[in-house]
């Protein structure tokens, strides 16, 4: 029993690791990003599945063949649907994080929130506009919807062509 112990705490070692590394990363690039002067360059091409993970399925993102994807677990989604479901008016990314950590009960890395928000976005679930997030829909259609775009993302591709 002890070396299941050990594996345990282990993998949730590895997972915190995780966590704290892609948002390293995160920060870094948005840092980079702030940085950047004039337009912004165009918004490439994204590929959403969901995916087996350390963490069970994740909603995945990619954007670059060779850039690692984004992963937002199982679990983070439903607590970002549950934030934004939560509120008819428009929210910032900061609170929506914030009700979905509380949900949780655990710090969730900036990437788990933005991957779910720029689905959604695209399958126009949520407006986006001055920094703000708003659902479509009544609280039941927009919880339905995510739903339903998981499930879709679980069984086919979903590419967004820039635009």
């Amino acid at each position: 029993m002890a070396s299941g112990t050990r594996r345990t705490r282990l993998i949730r070692k590895l997972d915190e690791l995780e966590r704290a590394v892609a948002s390293e990363i995160e920060a870094i690039e948005d840092a980079r990003r702030r940085r950047v002067v004039g337009p912004r360059s165009r918004v490439r091409a994204a590929i959403y599945t969901v995916e087996e993970s350390p963490r069970g399925f994740a909603l995945t993102e990619r954007r670059d063949s060779e850039a690692r994807p984004f992963k937002c677990p199982h679990e983070v989604y439903r607590a970002v649907t549950g934030a934004i479901a939560g509120s008819a008016g428009p929210q910032s990314f900061q609170q929506i994080k914030h009700a979905a950590e509380l949900s949780l009960k655990e710090s969730i890395a900036d990437y788990g929130v933005r991957t779910p928000l720029r689905f959604w976005a695209v399958l126009g679930l949520v407006r986006h506009d001055q920094a703000r997030f708003t659902r479509v829909g009544s609280k039941v259609a927009f919880t339905r919807a995510t739903r339903g775009a998981w499930e879709r993302a679980r069984h086919e591709r979903i590419e967004i062509e820039p635009g």
